[in-house]
C-alpha cells in the first residue's frame, strides 16, 4: 500500500508538497491519485484536514476538462441527492459497482463505516452486519467475473506497443490486488 502524501495549503491558497516543499496543482493531485496514491491535505494555519474539499475541487477540475458538462452535472447532482439521503446505501452501490475498491482496505472500510455510525447513518449494533455485507460484496463471484473481463481487455492492450513495461505494471497491480483480497478474507 502506498504512503499517504501530506499536502499543506497555505494562506495564499496554494498547495505545497510537505516532503519536497514544492508547489503542486490540482492536476498534480489528480495524477497522484490516478497513479494509485493517497493524499491528505491540511490547512497550514488551522491544522484542519481539508482533504475532502481539495479532492472535490480536483474532481470538478478534471471532470470539467473532459468537456462533458452534462455528465459532470448529472454525476454531481446524483451524488448530492444520494449523500443527502442515505450514505450507507450509496457506499454499498459504489462497492457493488466496483468503484474505488482497489483502494479499499479493511482499515479504511472500518473507518468509513465508523463515520456512518458517528453521523447516525447506522446504529452501532448494525455496524458488524453492514461490514460483513460490504466484505461479502467484495468477495462475490460478480467481481471475479468483472476481473476476468478486465483481463481480456488488458491482454489486448498488452499485445499492443510497449508490452514489457505494461506487463511489469500489471504484475505489480495484480500482486497488490491479491494482497488486498487475502487481507479481506482474513477478517
Amino acid at each position: 500500500m502506498s504512503r499517504i502524501k501530506l499536502i499543506k495549503r497555505y494562506a495564499n491558497r496554494r498547495l505545497y508538497d510537505a516532503e519536497t516543499s514544492k508547489t503542486i496543482t490540482l492536476d498534480d493531485v489528480a495524477e497522484l491519485i490516478k497513479a494509485g496514491g493517497e493524499v491528505r491535505v491540511i490547512d497550514n494555519i488551522t491544522g484542519e484536514d481539508i482533504t475532502s474539499r481539495v479532492l472535490g475541487q480536483t474532481f470538478l477540475k478534471i471532470s470539467m476538462e473532459q468537456q462533458n458538462l452534462e455528465f459532470s452535472t448529472f454525476l454531481l447532482t446524483a451524488l448530492i441527492r444520494e449523500v443527502s439521503s442515505n450514505v450507507s446505501t450509496l457506499f454499498s452501490q459504489l462497492v457493488d459497482g466496483g468503484i474505488g475498491i482497489g483502494a479499499l482496505t479493511l482499515e479504511r472500510l472500518d473507518k468509513i463505516v465508523q463515520g456512518m455510525v458517528d453521523q447516525g447513518e447506522l446504529e452501532m449494533t448494525e455496524k458488524n452486519d453492514y461490514l460483513e455485507s460490504i466484505v461479502g460484496q467484495l468477495n462475490s463471484e460478480r467481481i471475479q467475473d468483472r476481473a476476468k473481463e478486465g483481463l481480456g481487455v488488458l491482454r489486448e492492450e498488452l499485445l499492443s506497443q510497449d508490452s514489457e513495461r505494461k506487463v511489469e505494471e500489471l504484475s505489480g497491480k495484480l500482486d497488490e490486488m491479491a494482497r488486498i483480497i487475502q487481507d479481506m478474507q482474513k477478517k
